[in-house]
């Protein structure tokens, strides 16, 4: 009896290493395995600062681009920055990265700016590989502070982007010129918290490289 259920065990055994064995070495669980990881980051992404980075030309809610992000982005690639008034990772990210970077420092989101009258605002022009690059940043708790051009347009224009929709902070959206089936369109890359000065200007440079290599061909 004793022989049998150690024969048993030993084929069940065989069998479970033989099953893992063809997951693993086979493209089908490579596949299966990517899209988990996907849904799993794209899932939790109030706990892990980024998503999956990925340039799309499809806005998010399916609107339009808003007419400032179009005149901003005639002159170069455009960088917005996203967030709310009580934001801890908001704050990491600008104190510590962004701020290096654009050589900023920036609002107060619990003051007004008293010299500007628009509270939680910021846009700065300035050049990367001599490539004009627009970064604007603003907290999105207030949308009548931020009627700038009416209608709260900047705070609105989120949706736009947030291509997850459940308005993770900070977020960081990276606007340029990308190739669609025969035109030159908006292109962008939406992500939701950056962990370092270099992966910050990594993006910004992927972002001018792609603007410099379709932007003459812009009607």
């Amino acid at each position: 009896m004793k022989i049998m259920q150690i024969l048993q065990i030993i084929i069940i055994l065989a069998f479970v290493v033989s099953f893992f064995n063809i997951l693993f070495t086979t493209d089908v669980y490579d596949e299966v395995q990517r899209k988990i990881v996907e849904e799993l980051c794209l899932s939790c992404i109030k706990l892990k600062p980024n998503t999956i980075k990925e340039y799309r030309f499809e806005t998010a809610n399916g609107a339009p681009h808003p007419e400032f992000i179009l005149e901003n982005l005639s002159k170069g690639p455009i960088i917005l920055d996203y967030r709310i008034t009580f934001c801890p990772g908001c704050e990491d990210l600008e104190n510590n990265i962004l701020s290096k970077v654009f050589n900023t420092s920036f609002p107060n989101p619990l003051q007004d700016d008293e010299e500007t009258e628009i509270p939680d605002l910021l846009y700065i022009e300035t050049e990367f590989k001599n490539t004009n690059v627009t970064f604007i940043h603003f907290n999105t708790d207030d949308e009548d502070s931020l009627d700038v051009p009416p209608d709260g347009i900047y705070a609105k224009s989120r949706n736009v982007y947030d291509v997850v929709g459940d308005q993770g902070n900070p977020m960081v959206v990276f606007i340029t010129y990308g190739y669609n089936h025969g035109f030159t369109e908006p292109f962008y890359c939406t992500v939701y918290g950056i962990e370092s000065e270099k992966e910050l200007l990594n993006l910004i440079y992927e972002s001018v490289d792609l603007y410099n290599e379709h932007k003459d061909a812009v009607d």
